[in-house]
């Protein structure tokens, strides 16, 4: 019988450890607890190791943002000159993930406009001159879902409905607009997203059809 600690029994000490810890300090020091040196190596084999740990001792494993297991919806990196560029990594993100992405841009001085239209009416356009071309996708039901969107308008390229990309500079707008049906008849909801040079103008919905 060896008694080699293995990288798996430190690693399901350490876990045991933090619950111990948890337990003694209660909901408003345990989020203060300390950083786990595991922290930084939960990759591949090791987080599977890790989630099968958590199961024995009851301990719910979180992927937070920037781990291996992350898949944002956007991204926003910030220039030197002030600029950020905007990644939609998901082009229909929901509107929770709208709201959040509003705030992190209005920060950096980009205009937000997020309408919530009729189904059958967009924002008459233009409203404003383009800085890239819009991109929209529909989905059925109220949020979009993780897989199996529709792609709506634009470039056939699936590529593209992945990742939509534009740089923004303060002055600059973003509009976001959404459409669900309410009446209970078929439909695709959908969402779409514009960038727009300067202050962008308000909505004026219009029918489609």
């Amino acid at each position: 019988m060896t008694t080699k600690t293995t990288f798996e029994d430190r690693l399901l000490a350490e876990l045991r450890r933090e619950i111990e810890v948890r337990g003694a300090a209660g909901p408003a020091k345990a989020v203060a607890a300390r950083r786990s040196p595991f922290a930084g190596v939960l990759t591949g084999r090791r987080l599977a190791l890790t989630a099968g740990a958590c199961a024995v001792t009851g301990l719910v494993l979180v992927l937070v943002p920037g781990s291996p297991g992350e898949s944002p919806a956007y991204a926003v990196e910030r220039h030197g000159d002030g600029s950020v560029t905007l990644t939609l990594t998901k082009i229909a993100i929901g509107q929770d993930a709208q709201r959040r992405l509003a705030e992190r841009l209005r920060a950096e001085g980009i205009h937000v406009t997020i309408d919530n239209l009729s189904f059958g009416h967009h924002c008459k356009q233009p409203r404003g001159t383009m800085l890239a071309g819009s991109v929209g996708r529909g989905f059925i039901g109220d949020e979009p879902p993780e897989e199996g969107s529709v792609p709506v308008g634009g470039p056939t390229d699936p590529a593209f409905h992945r990742h939509w990309q534009v740089t923004l500079h303060p002055g600059d707008s973003l509009g976001m607009e959404n459409t669900s049906r309410k009446d209970g008849k078929p439909g695709l909801s959908s969402e779409s997203f514009y960038a727009i040079k300067g202050k962008i103008t308000p909505c004026e919905p219009e029918s489609q059809g």
